[in-house]
């Protein structure tokens, strides 16, 4: 998933800097308190407040593929499953129990009954197909529809020639049945995504494409306000099913605020969970009290430098695999306080199917200029290097622009936000060069090989443009294995064959760090997704 200032772990692409640093500040919201240097627990009511540079792109789960609209989605809508906090066991949300069949075909999920929307309506099967269904309509333009087209006539949903998805039944309001064409071990992951939460039909149907300014769900928050480009407030949903939760009455978060002010808030008590700059790293570490508070999290995540391979001189894999010769990733780690475990394979450590005798590129300059020769390129190319608009992803950039300055290639810098920075590197022909990641959705080489280097994904998330017919022949030959141990060596030839045509250079494992206030209880740092907030509390004055 694609990622941003929560998780940066968005599945979303990551954000290249996402997986470093979760960016949590804080805001006040202005319905129960008022900044001070002590927790926001006023009148019996407590708020937890964030903040963040950039807006969240969305609130719509039919939109959202990355870390900052996935840390709100998540507290506004409720899957049929979700992740526990540790980030690798599937546990029940909305269905209390589900079967699956021995063909991994067929999926029954029994629906708790005491589910409600925000709204006091109450939650049905129907409103879980609803949401699919609006995901397999290529009018939505849903980055999700990848993951349930295998679903018994959604091509033909798709395609608009027929009214409903035939593989999706809701025999009753607590029951829901999917039926896939063929077999997909892991679609019970794809169902924790919240592209496949439960959403109110007649609540899109009264504000179509505005529904992300009127989001309603069933999750433990719901949406109080948001005024672009300076806040979002959630406040406690009071009909919840989980009893006693959220523990907090509000969540705020202040938009546009960057990572050195981030910490001044901290450190004077107005922010309850924040990053921590590179330059203050050290210090942190280094003292015991303010040691105790952080928490870190290795992410199942690789951050990459993506090569558009269908923009020349990308278009030759010998100007591709120069640059991955051509950047020290050892030094790039230390830019930033070795939060990262140079990369040499896509799917990081911990993802099934890792493979750690894979040794990729190592550093080595000379040859990288003997392939940049080779290929014709002059020593004056200056390509253009796109990056979100962040103080972390600057200086990353800076580094890589040093060593490509070393085999005559003068790298230009682009920093924009974080929401145009997606779109534009979906844009065939735009973007030459990026700088992001891409954190897990679910624990499968699917989700990262399938997901950004399938010649399906062009305009999605592969934003390389890459393709290879081999390596697609190869991603639909293993999607269908339900023998894991054959799955896992087929995407294994898979990730060696694009390794070896160099669309990305490969460079980091991010380990995420965050630190509390003293105040701040039960928040927790998740490998796979943004963290949750329902069991968070702080302390009354």
């Amino acid at each position: 998933m694609d990622r941003s200032s929560s998780r940066d772990r968005a599945k979303r692409e990551l954000v290249p800097v996402q997986l470093l640093s979760i960016i949590f500040s804080v805001a006040t919201i202005l319905a129960w308190g008022c900044r001070s240097a002590r927790p926001h627990a006023t009148g019996g009511r407590s708020v937890l407040r964030l903040a963040t540079r950039d807006d969240v792109p969305t609130l719509d789960p039919v939109a959202g593929y990355d870390t900052a609209s996935w840390a709100f989605e998540q507290m506004l809508y409720d899957t049929l499953v979700r992740y526990s906090d540790s980030g690798v066991q599937l546990v029940p949300d909305a269905a209390v129990r589900w079967e699956t069949s021995a063909d991994a075909r067929t999926f029954t999920f029994h629906l708790r009954r005491n589910i409600r929307f925000s709204n006091g309506r109450t939650v049905s099967s129907g409103d879980f197909k609803f949401e699919i269904e609006r995901v397999l309509d290529p009018a939505n333009n849903s980055q999700g529809i990848e993951y349930y087209r295998g679903i018994e006539g959604a091509p033909l949903y798709s395609s608009g020639r027929a009214k409903s998805v035939a593989g999706i039944k809701t025999p009753d309001p607590w029951t829901i049945i999917f039926q896939l064409a063929s077999p997909d071990p892991i679609f019970l992951a794809k169902l924790a995504m919240p592209f496949a939460a439960a959403v109110p039909p007649e609540v899109v149907a009264r504000y179509g494409k505005d529904f992300s300014r009127h989001a309603i769900g069933s999750g433990p928050f719901m949406l109080k306000e948001w005024k672009s480009g300076q806040r979002i407030v959630l406040v406690r949903n009071p009909y919840y099913f989980l009893p006693g939760l959220p523990r907090l009455d509000a969540v705020s978060e202040e938009i546009g605020v960057d990572d050195n002010l981030q910490w001044l808030k901290y450190e004077t008590g107005e922010i309850d969970i924040a990053s921590i700059p590179p330059a203050e790293f050290p210090w942190v570490m280094k003292t015991p009290r303010l040691k105790a508070l952080v928490l870190s999290q290795v992410s199942l995540a690789t951050s990459y430098l993506g090569m558009n391979c269908q923009i020349p001189p990308f278009t030759d894999v010998r100007v591709r695999r120069a640059f991955n010769y051509a950047i020290n990733k050892d030094k790039l780690v230390a830019v930033f306080n070795h939060r990262g475990v140079p990369a040499s394979t896509i799917l990081p450590p911990g993802l099934p199917g890792y493979d750690p005798s894979i040794r990729g590129y190592p550093y080595d300059p000379r040859k990288a200029r003997q392939l940049l020769e080779q290929a014709g390129i002059p020593k004056d190319f200056a390509p253009q290097l796109w990056i979100r608009a962040d103080e972390t992803q600057m200086m990353l950039a800076q580094s890589i622009q040093q060593d490509l300055a070393l085999v005559d290639v003068h790298l230009q810098l682009r920093p924009v936000a974080w929401p145009s920075l997606l779109q534009a590197i979906r844009q065939p022909g735009t973007v030459e060069l990026v700088l992001s990641g891409w954190e897990a959705d679910f624990p499968d080489p699917e989700n990262f090989l399938e997901v950004l280097f399938a010649r399906s994904q062009w305009g999605a998330n592969n934003n390389s443009f890459y393709y290879n017919p081999h390596v697609d022949a190869l991603l639909e030959k293993a999607a269908l294995l339900t023998n894991l141990d054959e799955r896992y060596k087929v995407y294994d030839q898979a990730q060696r064959m694009i390794i070896n045509d160099a669309p990305w250079v490969l460079l980091y494992y991010p380990i995420s760090y965050a630190i509390r206030q003293p105040w701040v209880h039960g928040y927790l740092l998740n490998p796979m997704r943004p963290a949750r907030l329902e069991r968070v509390w702080v302390d009354p004055h």
